[in-house]
């Protein structure tokens, strides 16, 4: 049986979650060191474990792969920040050579950075909320709300979507399997 309140706790947490917006990324550089304490800050709702979420490592390999751009003498600004995010969160659910399209796309809809990426948030945050809100209501069976999606938001909205589908069912599979 799956721990009903373990459950409930999680989806309470995860409706809850935020993501900081454009307008309120520090707005000055910084270093490698901290952009990753921002970003690991920013995502910590998602680490599972002691699996790294992001390493100097990774955020070198999204810029050599032209994901980001460049840093600009070794510091990195808001721009660099936003992308770090996105491409953190989506490589949990997209291979990592569809998120360079992805991000492309959105910016090419969007109109530019900072427009894709609070847009990210804002169909993120909505996201977390139709996933595991039903859950907090347990007077009745799960069910995912209807939602009316635009054109330009529907890829975003559904890549959002399939990693809160993706994060409810491994807390559901973690807390029966710890409850046998």
């Amino acid at each position: 049986m799956i721990k009903k309140m373990e459950l409930y706790d999680y989806s309470m947490i995860m409706s809850e979650v935020k993501l900081t917006l454009w307008d309120d990324l520090p707005d000055f550089a910084i270093y490698s060191d901290q952009m990753l304490k921002i970003v690991t800050d920013e995502i910590s709702f998602m680490q599972n474990g002691d699996e790294k979420l992001l390493t100097k490592s990774m955020v070198n390999n999204y810029v050599k792969w032209g994901m980001m751009p460049k840093p600009v003498k070794k510091k990195y600004e808001r721009q660099h920040i936003a992308y770090v995010i996105v491409i953190t969160i989506l490589k949990q659910v997209l291979p990592i050579s569809k998120i360079k399209d992805g991000i492309q796309l959105q910016i090419a809809l969007q109109g530019n950075e900072k427009t894709a990426y609070d847009s990210f948030c804002e169909a993120f945050e909505e996201s977390m909320r139709t996933v595991f809100l039903p859950i907090l209501d347990q007077s009745s069976p799960y069910t995912l709300a209807e939602r009316e999606i635009s054109a330009e938001k529907l890829a975003i909205s559904s890549i959002t979507t399939a990693l809160c589908c993706k994060l409810l069912t491994e807390k559901i599979i973690e807390t029966k399997i710890e409850s046998i």
